[in-house]
This record gives C-alpha cells, sequence and structure tokens, in this order.
C-alpha cells in the first residue's frame, strides 16, 4: 500500500469558540474511531466546502498521469513536479502544484457499478444507489437525503446568525437542471439547500443576492419586525390554549434572523470583497464560486457546495477532451481551487474547514475517436484537505494506464464517511425522517483512516 506523507503533524484543528465546542461535542464521546454506533469523535471540522465537478475529471490528465504509458493512453499533457516530492500532476495545475504541501490525494477511488451520470452523482451526493433514478418521475426526487441536508439536520441549531447550515452555489441542480440529486429527501423541507443563485463569471461581475435575502417589494426591514412581532403574539396566544408549540419555529426564527440581521446578509455579499483577491480566484463562475463559499464558511455555514460544472456537466469530455482542459476547464480549477486552500490558510480557517474537490468518476485510459475520455468507474482520483487531516499525503496508487486501484482501493462512500467523521458525526447515525422512523445516514463505511 501506498501511502506518503510530508509535513503532516498533528491533526490539530483550529480553535473553535465555546459555543461550537458544546454545541458540537454534546452527545459525542472524544474517540478518534467509536466502535459503538451512535457514537463519533469531537468535531475537527467546522465546516466543509465540497468543489464539484460534475461530469467526471480525467484522473490521468490531473492527479494520477502516466508520463510513461503509451500516447494513446498517456496523451498530449506534460506534468510538473510539485512541493509534495511524491506527487506529479499536470502541466495545467501549476498553482495547485505550489500548493501541494497543503492537501491530500487519493489516487484510487472507485464509484463500482455506477456507469451513468445519474447514479454515480446520487452515490457521489448520498452514498446509496438510486435503482429508479432514470425514471422521468424522479427527476426532483432523491430517495436518501444527501450529505449536506444530513448536516444541515444535524447541525441546524448551531447556525448563527439565522444563515443556512447547507448552501448550494448556484443551485440545487445538475445534469442541464434534469436532476436535483442534494435534496433532503425523507427529512423534510426544512432540510433542503439554500440556494444562492448565479454567480458572476468575471472577477468584476456584480453579484445579485438571493430573492430569499430580500425582502418582498414594499416590505421595509421595520415592517418585516412589526410583523415578527406579530406573529409572536397570536402564537404566544394560540400555544397558550395548545400547551404544546414554541412562539416561533426554529424555521421561521431562523428565517427573521437572516432577513432582518446584517451579519447573516453579509456573509453574501460577494462584492464586499476586494478587487485584488476576486482577481486572486479567478475570472470565472469557478473562481467567484469558490470565493463565496469561503465568505460563507467563514461566518458559520456548516456545508457549502459549489458545482465547478455550473449544472451543466461540463467535465464530460467525450469529446476533445484535451482542448477543453487545457483552454477552459484546469486553468480555471486550479486557479480557484489554488486561491482557496491559500486564502483559507491565511485567515486561519484551513484547519477547521475540509476541503473537498471530486467528480463522479474518472476518464477511461483510452482516448476515444473523438480525441476524448469516455466514463470510468473503475478509478478516479479526489483532493481532500484542511479540517484537521494530515497534509501533504498520497494514498493509493493506480495500474500502468490508470485502468483501476493498484494498491488501497477506496470506494466513494468512504470519503463521506471521513467527511462525516471529520464533522464529528458517527457515519452509522441514524436519524428520523419526517414521519419519525430510522434512516441510516450512510450504508456501512469507515473513514478513510491513513488521512485522520
Amino acid at each position: 500500500m501506498l501511502v506518503t506523507e510530508r509535513n503532516s503533524g498533528p491533526c490539530a484543528g483550529g480553535v473553535l469558540s465555546r459555543r461550537h465546542f458544546v454545541a458540537g461535542s454534546a452527545g459525542f464521546a472524544a474517540l478518534m474511531l467509536s466502535p459503538e454506533p451512535g457514537r463519533a469523535a469531537a468535531a475537527r471540522a467546522r465546516s466543509v466546502i465540497v468543489l464539484l465537478l460534475e461530469g467526471g475529471l480525467s484522473h490521468l490528465d490531473s492527479w494520477d498521469p502516466k508520463p510513461a504509458a503509451p500516447a494513446e493512453v498517456r496523451g498530449s499533457f506534460g506534468t510538473l513536479r510539485t512541493t509534495n516530492p511524491d506527487l506529479l500532476v499536470t502541466e495545467h495545475l501549476p498553482l495547485l502544484a505550489r500548493e501541494a504541501h497543503r492537501y491530500n490525494v487519493l489516487r484510487s477511488v472507485q464509484n463500482a457499478g455506477a456507469g451513468n451520470h445519474d447514479h454515480a452523482l446520487h452515490r457521489l451526493l448520498t452514498g446509496y444507489d438510486h435503482p429508479t433514478i432514470v425514471a422521468p418521475q424522479d427527476v426532483l426526487k432523491n430517495h436518501f437525503p444527501s450529505q449536506g441536508a444530513v448536516v444541515s439536520r444535524i447541525r441546524a441549531a448551531q447556525s448563527p446568525h439565522g444563515l443556512p447550515p447547507f448552501v448550494t452555489i448556484p443551485d440545487r441542480a445538475q445534469l442541464g437542471k434534469t436532476r436535483r440529486l442534494l435534496g433532503a429527501g425523507p427529512l423534510g423541507l426544512a432540510y433542503e439547500a439554500f440556494e444562492t443563485g448565479q454567480v458572476p463569471a468575471t472577477s468584476q461581475g456584480r453579484y445579485d443576492p438571493p430573492q430569499g435575502l430580500i425582502p418582498a417589494p414594499g416590505i421595509t426591514l421595520r415592517r418585516l419586525s412589526d410583523r415578527r412581532e406579530l406573529l409572536q403574539r397570536l402564537d404566544g396566544l394560540r400555544r397558550s390554549v395548545e400547551r404544546h408549540e414554541p412562539a416561533l419555529t426554529a424555521h421561521q426564527q431562523q428565517a427573521f434572523e437572516l432577513l432582518l440581521g446584517e451579519a447573516g446578509r453579509a456573509a453574501f455579499d460577494l462584492d464586499a470583497e476586494s478587487p485584488e483577491l476576486r482577481t486572486r480566484y479567478g475570472a470565472s463562475r469557478m473562481g467567484q464560486g469558490a470565493l463565496l463559499a469561503r465568505r460563507l464558511v467563514e461566518a458559520g455555514v456548516s456545508y457549502v457546495l459549489v458545482n465547478c460544472g455550473d449544472g451543466q456537466n461540463l467535465w464530460d469530455t467525450h469529446a476533445d477532451n484535451f482542448g477543453q482542459l487545457k483552454t477552459h476547464l484546469l486553468p480555471a480549477l486550479d486557479r480557484a481551487a489554488s486561491a482557496l486552500l491559500r486564502d483559507l490558510e491565511e485567515r486561519g480557517l484551513l484547519d477547521s474547514t475540509l476541503v473537498v474537490m471530486l467528480g463522479e468518476f474518472g476518464r477511461s485510459p483510452q482516448i476515444n475517436k473523438d480525441a476524448g475520455r469516455d466514463h470510468w468507474v473503475n478509478a478516479s482520483s479526489v483532493m481532500m484537505a484542511g479540517g484537521g487531516l494530515g497534509r501533504g499525503r498520497v494514498l493509493g496508487s493506480t495500474t500502468a494506464g490508470g485502468e483501476e486501484p493498484r494498491e488501497r482501493p477506496v470506494a466513494m462512500t468512504e470519503v463521506l464517511a471521513t467527511v462525516y467523521h471529520q464533522l464529528g458525526i458517527d457515519p452509522r447515525r441514524q436519524l428520523p425522517d419526517a414521519e419519525g422512523r430510522p434512516i441510516d445516514i450512510l450504508p456501512a463505511a469507515d473513514p478513510i483512516h491513513e488521512l485522520l
């Protein structure tokens, strides 16, 4: 098994406030890996940012190049050395090559049996298979809650300033808006993602905040406050009769706090960032989305997903794989992800923010007749950084042509289990659905212990 490590040091997380520590660890045992379901290690990560490469990034043309392979497998890209002596990357990730000491690369991740985007994305986002996802009536349905929705359900009471615990950039849709696989499913609508709307495609573009942050026309903040007070009085009268309901539900209170509070709305104010920092993240929706994600976790949002395919399956490079990656996709990703890692580090947030960059599968070793690469579930690469994990580790390897794992196969569910573990959530935990029936938040899977 190949496990290399550089500059790993202790896996200490960032310093949490007393409120976050108490809320995040109540009910959990302070154990690394508890043998009992329902118990978990204390949270090391306060927040998670997922950079979703919808469509499936070619592992051979990014994190797992094969310079010794034949041209029909190797492709046209060269390689770069990185700040981790054990890691080579494609020549089109020069900025991430300089940050390699900050992150880990998993080179042997599999999403076995999920050969189309529907099944593979559903498993990546929920951990579960969805046997009927291709049926038209299932376009807007989740049979299982997404990981973000689970985090929302568990972390809802901890969100400051009325901020939603689960945010998606730009929205919840995938595959050209034909699928919505980030839903809460049986947990209920209260735990659905908050959608930011589209971010600018340039570093100078103006970002219009989500409609949910702006009161309806004619409703001033004073009038909204008066309405809350009236609602509280009416609910208080009802409660005095029924004796079992709180004056305002937690979700109503959260909505009022977000609308009335400057701190909550300021988290979405992308235009408040300096032109220099916005330029560092890049003139792309990937870059501006990553910057907005950093603002949100800094304000206290628990789980942010940035769709770096913009919901349009951009990484599905069946044709002109090398042209698309070289001219558009890899440069934008390189700038966005490297800026995010450095920005989080400079602000003291990387140790408490887990960054995960992944697609639903890899791409075929054999280049097809259209100069593209097709779906490949047997091998892909995932980048994970921060959130209390070690640093500079390369886990696993693939065969000479990148066809399948040679050492340490990693299942996609193990990646999700690691995210839960770092958040202090036992991957074997159950939650009640809207009707009180227990749901396993993840099929049986353990965290990736080599990264902990």
